[in-house]
């Protein structure tokens, strides 16, 4: 018997196959798996996990009907799998320079820094130094109400930094007013004193040529092909609707040491059998016993 069942669209995007020959030959993509499209090739290029995608569809069920999902919707659950399943870096993409000015320049304090919120993937050590560099949007001249980052006079945390730092002033570029180095003092309490207490803990990077840090990357960001929701709406053809700035090239961004472990243990997610040195057949009994579906492929 024959089933039929409704094309799941996602905004923002193509997933017919003739509009994406159309694309790829215009050359507005590379390729069938640039990571601006939705193909399975692209899926596999980019890291999705198989399970992620499925738990993708379980939420979503099945319909005659069709339907239209937001593409955060994916974005969302696939950023749920990986936040247990796969290990977590700091990197910084457009950099900010801070200089703790109360800190020697020979300072260095190794900060161990999880991989991730479950204890089983372990930890790196980090030098925390006089001067790191965190993320641009991460500061600002002005303070403002719903702004929680720093600001000269603010106290933010840097994450896992034994104490946190209260921008003091900040450098500018003479010929293009821009922002180049944040000057800031390190709140460590007098003994017997509390720590100063912050409401948000920011990202950062810190300088130590004696441990390779910061580590140089170049990454690169891929946003929606489309600006519009439905590309197909627009009057002069989805073609005319591409984003410009569907892909951003960040050349210079610098990533946490530990990298290079990361690197070394690839590919991730592992393979939750091989993990726990389980047999298959003995993985799967637990498995059923808790209800929770096993991924018999990858993708």
């Amino acid at each position: 018997m024959q089933q039929e069942y409704g094309c799941l669209n996602i905004t923002g995007t193509i997933l017919s196959k003739q509009k994406i020959i159309e694309i790829v030959k215009n050359g507005y993509v590379r390729d069938w798996d640039d990571p601006c499209l939705f193909t399975l090739i692209m899926l596999r290029r980019c890291g999705f996990p198989p399970g992620a995608i499925l738990a993708f569809v379980n939420q979503l069920g099945v319909t005659k009907a069709k339907t239209n999902v937001q593409v955060v919707k994916l974005e969302q659950t696939v950023r749920q799998y990986l936040e247990t399943s796969v290990p977590h870096l700091m990197l910084v993409l457009k950099l900010l320079k801070v200089i703790i000015d109360d800190l020697p320049d020979e300072y260095i304090k190794m900060v161990e820094v999880p991989y991730s919120k479950d204890p089983s993937f372990g930890s790196c050590e980090v030098p925390f130094t006089k001067m790191v560099y965190i993320e641009k949007l991460d500061f600002c001249e002005v303070d403002s109400p719903d702004y929680f980052c720093l600001v000269p006079s603010k106290t933010v945390g840097l994450m896992k930094a034994p104490y946190p730092i209260t921008a003091t002033l900040y450098e500018k570029d003479p010929k293009t007013s821009e922002i180049t180095c944040v000057h800031a003092k390190y709140e460590k309490p007098v003994e017997g004193s509390p720590a100063k207490k912050v409401k948000i803990y920011i990202h950062w990077v810190g300088e130590s040529p004696k441990h390779n840090s910061p580590k140089c990357a170049e990454v690169r960001v891929f946003n929606q092909l489309f600006k519009l929701e439905d590309p197909s709406s627009h009057p002069d053809g989805f073609l005319a609707d591409i984003n410009p700035e569907s892909e951003q090239i960040f050349a210079n961004s610098f990533i946490e040491t530990g990298f290079d472990e990361i690197c070394r243990s690839a590919p991730w997610p592992k393979e939750k059998n091989k993990d726990s040195g389980e047999g298959e057949g003995e993985a799967k009994g637990k498995e059923a016993e808790h209800h929770t579906a096993v991924e018999p492929y990858s993708i």
